[in-house]
């Protein structure tokens, strides 16, 4: 496993209480199709005051006859790099050691990056659906969609 010499970037304990804080997107994304995948993203994500926090959330899953090796995936973005990522794969190592199957999470951290993960578990309503993938990754991350927030789009007791 190739585990990349970091730059600076952001530290574990600064991405995790980024987390926890809660966020709000006035709106949803409108879904474009770019290099035969159907893609939503959006940097309009604001703090309780009104700021903008600097986040990107960027989700894609394939057209309808996904490329070899696409699966669909949605993206925490903060300066620039994917803090959270949610994904599928039918089999995935990470640089701990771990191995996770199917849905998966990777997690941030000063020295493997991106390369440490747990399992996630799978929407309700199907990985193939960007805007449910969106949803239940901003909803995962903290960030309240206005309008959508009362939509259960995983089962309880999943997170």
């Amino acid at each position: 496993m190739r585990v990349r010499p970091l730059t600076e970037g952001p530290s574990k304990a600064e991405v995790d209480g980024l987390i926890a804080v809660p966020k709000l997107l006035l709106r949803l994304p409108l879904p474009r199709l770019k290099n035969g995948c159907l893609r939503m993203r959006t940097d309009r994500i604001y703090w309780s005051n009104g700021q903008q926090t600097g986040l990107l959330v960027d989700a894609h899953v394939p057209a309808k006859t996904p490329r070899r090796g696409t699966t669909p995936q949605v993206a925490l973005v903060w300066r620039n790099e994917n803090v959270r990522c949610i994904d599928w794969k039918l089999r995935r190592p990470f640089a701990d050691g771990t191995v996770v199957e199917g849905w998966h999470e990777h997690l941030w951290d000063e020295q493997n990056g991106r390369e440490l993960g747990v399992p996630f578990p799978a929407p309700v309503y199907g990985s193939d659906d960007l805007e449910v993938m969106f949803v239940v990754a901003c909803q995962h991350w903290g960030i309240h969609i206005r309008g959508r927030d009362d939509q259960v789009l995983r089962l309880r007791g999943d997170e």
